[in-house]
């Protein structure tokens, strides 16, 4: 009971404040040369990292969380990812309530609707994380595509028997593929947010 008064409290909260100060204007495109993520860091402080990107993103405990090689459960990983050599990983799912673009734009109102998410898979080298990468691009028929510089595979995303789809707006959406080092990232849902994960992801780890 107490959760659901203060819910309602949250919304409204927070749609007097949709916008940051100052924001909601065009950003620049970001661009590198190519992605560096230190072979030492685990999946989770991928995440992180990602998430740390201004404006920070926020996001419920329960719509995220991580598992290794000794823990994978058949929904977890992305159709064609291999399990060998693989350590670690880490998944969020983000509510389009709690999502503020990096434009100081929020996603929207709907406390448990998804607007995207994110997969990353850590391997015990670059071409165990490689073989993944070709394997996952191949069996969902990804397309070669770049973005902000950076080589990677795009497609599309059909929800699936793991996915609830009264927490989504439609059966289909974008998807992007990105191999960087021992790490495969595997991105889907509304075009706008993907791609300003992308862009956190540029920023995060992008050198020139």
């Amino acid at each position: 009971m107490k959760y659901k008064i203060l819910m309602p409290l949250v919304i409204i909260a927070l749609m007097f404040t949709s916008v940051l100060p100052g924001c909601n204007e065009e950003l620049p495109p970001v661009e590198a040369d190519e992605l560096v993520m230190p072979s030492s860091m685990r999946s989770d402080k991928v995440f992180i990292e990602i998430a740390s990107t201004d404006p920070p993103i926020e996001n419920w405990p329960f719509f995220q969380g991580g598992w290794t090689a000794n823990h994978i459960h058949p929904c977890s990983m992305p159709q064609g990812a291999f399990e060998e050599q693989f350590i670690d990983a880490f998944s969020a799912a983000f509510s389009e309530l709690f999502y503020v673009k990096r434009n100081g734009e929020r996603a929207g109102f709907r406390p448990y609707t998804i607007v995207s998410d994110i997969t990353i898979l850590k391997y015990e080298d670059t071409e165990s994380a490689e073989r993944s990468f070709i394997n996952i691009s191949e069996t969902q028929g990804l397309q070669d595509s770049t973005y902000g510089g950076i080589t990677l595979k795009n497609g599309t995303y059909t929800l699936t028997y793991c996915d609830d789809p009264t927490m989504w707006d439609e059966d289909s959406m974008a998807c992007y593929l990105i191999h960087s080092g021992c790490f495969v990232i595997y991105i889907y849902g509304r075009e706008d947010v993907a791609k300003d994960i992308l862009d956190r992801i540029i920023v995060a780890f992008g050198v020139e």
